[in-house]
């Protein structure tokens, strides 16, 4: 009875969300028509348009519940500890609040990132996606320098999905270590680009690394 009445409570959006993530695992991101997303989330086309025009438009409201649910409980004083740590634990937090979907966010990746035309429109949903992530590790992302920052944890990003999405265990040891290693190889490499932005603010993890 819990069940059937949490499923009452959702919203037209987050129905179209779900049916989304479900249908991507079952029959691939391609193959899934609006259409499809409307009878599996049990709504019209029409009121499916209402919430989500496209399937791009889906992915960006999906990825907006998940900066959201990863801004909620921040806590200011984590702004002491240096920047690397702050941006590591943002990041093992978003692969935390993706676990429960993780099949349909796998097969949306797989598609989008082998289809130029669709990844040049779904850039701009993951890029503000990416700049929440710097903003909850308190690290800019203004200007050149913060573009640099952007693009950098975007690469960062897809290659921890890669690893993610065949890593089993329980406290995802293969993601973090990529992860970990990843920023470790940013902090040198990314070090003179950030030191452009001057003093005076958390530039990023190899400026804060090198004061």
């Amino acid at each position: 009875m819990a069940k059937r009445a949490r499923a009452k409570r959702a919203g037209p959006l987050d129905r179209v969300i779900q049916a989304t993530l479900k249908l991507a695992a079952q029959q691939g991101w391609r193959d899934t028509r609006m259409s499809d997303i409307a009878d599996a989330a049990g709504l019209s086309l029409r009121e499916v348009h209402e919430v989500a025009p496209s399937k791009l438009h889906v992915v960006s409201a999906f990825l907006r519940k998940i900066d959201e649910q990863m801004i909620a409980g921040d806590d200011p004083t984590l702004a002491a500890e240096p920047a690397r740590d702050r941006l590591f634990d943002v990041i093992m937090k978003r692969f935390d609040l993706l676990n429960p979907y993780k099949e349909g966010v796998v097969a949306i990746f797989r598609d989008i990132r082998c289809r130029p035309l669709v990844w040049a429109g779904a850039w701009p949903i993951y890029a503000r996606s990416l700049a929440w992530m710097l903003e909850a590790a308190r690290i800019d992302h203004g200007g050149l320098s913060g573009l640099l920052r952007i693009e950098g944890l975007g690469l960062i990003m897809l290659g921890a999905i890669r690893v993610w999405q065949s890593d089993d265990s329980d406290d995802m040891a293969k993601t973090m270590t990529f992860v970990d290693r990843q920023l470790t190889r940013a902090d040198g490499a990314v070090a003179k680009f950030c030191r452009i932005a001057g003093p005076g603010r958390a530039n990023g993890p190899a400026a804060e690394a090198s004061s």
